[in-house]
């Protein structure tokens, strides 16, 4: 990252707060709410994945007939 455009970035957060505290409520509960539903529908298909013990152990020692 060029050293300038750091410090303009920085301004421009900073302006954009500033002058604009509803966008920036706004950009804040996307985000959040984004981070929110993502580890909801992680945990969701984690949750879909798990195989009780019993299931593990047939899964390992299949019967053969």
């Amino acid at each position: 990252m060029d050293r300038t455009l750091l410090p303009l970035l920085l301004l421009s957060m900073a302006l954009v707060t500033m002058l604009a505290p509803h966008a920036t409520l706004t950009l804040t509960a996307i985000i959040a709410l984004s981070a929110l539903a993502t580890w909801g529908a992680w945990a969701v298909l984690q949750s879909f994945g798990k195989t009780s013990e019993a299931q593990s152990v047939i899964e390992r020692h299949p019967v053969r007939y």
